[in-house]
């Protein structure tokens, strides 16, 4: 309705403007609030009491990731890849690991599946997945030699880095005694070059979850390019809120996080960086789309001075001179204090009601994904925040120039 603006009392005028400033406000702080507690459904632990017992070994996994990058680019189906698996399969020898091949779009590929159940374990057993995948990009579209944008990739941080720390997890889990089922899995096919970019080895494992797998799964993780020497992890988007709330407290604990001390009173660094957020389109996308609380820890800014998707990304320079020991084992330090505090599990409330606190919400549909894997940021989000704020300067603007005609 059309009103004359003599009609806008003083008073009216000021309250609207109070509510657009904290709108605003609202709007500016929905992008860059840093989570500083565990929210349901997860439960509440005292990460302290873990810290010291912490055992992840980054040298071990550095020279997973060496002897990985000498078998060649792991590309699909290649003799390296194969080695790999096997590889994988003889020495996982506490675990039941099983291969599930798979042909989509005439692309064969294989999975790997490595499952450590508790002695008490029931359909009702809670279950955390850790995700690398384990091919290498079979295009170095990125590099700046034009003559060998057409060649695969080492990818020793692309690949290998997420597949050692796995490897290294799968020596320490064993001894917890952990009273939920951890599984690792490698997904295939994740890098590969392909019009619309498919993850052909997440999308297969979602594919095959039952109703009670994806009930049971509290969490699922992936772990990609967190090789880097520079690490920098942000908050990722899309992705599970509840689940990211935990990943704060964690690195607080072990001095991830600029501005908090650890657990033994030192300052932390910035290497988790929650007040950053970047829209990646990575394996984790298939846990989501059906139900199932997933996040990517991913380091996207790969090299010196790297810009998000730059650097040594899709490019020959990725290669195991550029990973380090150190940032292996920052991040698999942060993956074995959630597993060993129990901070992936649901509390025993929401166990019982069997419903997860927060619906989980993926805008892109399966069968419209267009972006490359870990592929370039959202810029909708920022256009949508930039839009929203502008309109909301404007209508400040508008309502203060009625306030003061009002007052005449």
């Amino acid at each position: 309705m059309l009103t004359d603006k003599t009609e806008f009392s003083p008073l009216a005028a000021r309250n609207a403007m109070v509510v657009a400033i904290l709108l605003l406000s609202t709007c500016s702080t929905s992008f860059s609030a840093q989570a500083s507690t565990v929210y349901s459904p997860y439960q509440a632990v005292e990460m302290c009491d873990y810290v010291d017992e912490l055992s992840f070994n980054g040298t071990r996994a550095n020279e997973s990731v060496q002897w990985q990058s000498s078998l060649g680019p792991r590309t699909i189906g290649s003799n390296a890849s194969a080695v790999l698996r096997a590889s994988v399969q003889e020495n996982l020898t506490q675990w039941n690991v099983t291969m599930h091949e798979y042909t989509v779009e005439d692309i064969t590929f294989t999975n790997i599946q490595a499952s450590l159940r508790p002695d008490n374990f029931t359909q009702d057993t809670p279950r955390i997945v850790l995700v690398a995948h384990y091919d290498s990009r079979d295009a170095a579209e990125r590099d700046p030699d034009v003559n060998r944008t057409g060649e695969p990739i080492i990818g020793a941080n692309d690949g290998a880095s997420g597949v050692a720390a796995l490897i290294e997890l799968a020596r320490i889990i064993p001894p917890m005694e952990l009273e939920y089922e951890v599984e690792l899995l490698f997904t295939d096919a994740e890098d590969k070059n392909h019009t619309p970019h498919t993850f052909f080895g997440a999308d297969a494992w979602g594919a095959d979850q039952t109703d009670v797998d994806i009930h049971r799964t509290d969490a699922y993780i992936v772990l990609d390019m967190i090789g880097d020497a520079d690490l920098q992890l942000t908050h990722i988007w899309p992705g599970n809120g509840s689940l990211w709330s935990t990943i704060t407290p964690l690195a607080q604990s072990l001095g991830m996080v600029e501005g908090h001390p650890d657990c033994n009173g030192e300052p932390g660094v910035k290497i988790l960086d929650m007040n950053t957020s970047f829209g990646v389109s990575d394996d984790h996308l298939a846990a989501l789309e059906i139900g199932i609380p997933a996040i990517d820890l991913i380091d996207i800014r790969f090299g010196p001075n790297a810009t998000a998707f730059g650097g040594y990304w899709h490019t020959h320079e990725d290669t195991p001179d550029k990973v380090s020991a150190e940032s292996l084992e920052t991040v698999g330090r942060l993956v074995e204090l959630g597993l060993k505090s129990d901070a992936w599990i649901w509390n025993a409330s929401i166990r019982m009601q069997q419903e997860v606190a927060e619906p989980v919400e993926v805008v892109e549909e399966k069968s419209e994904r267009n972006v490359e894997s870990e592929s370039e940021t959202y810029p909708f989000l920022a256009s949508v925040a930039g839009i929203s704020i502008f309109a909301i300067i404007v209508l400040i603007f508008i309502l203060n120039r009625q306030m003061r005609t009002s007052l005449k």
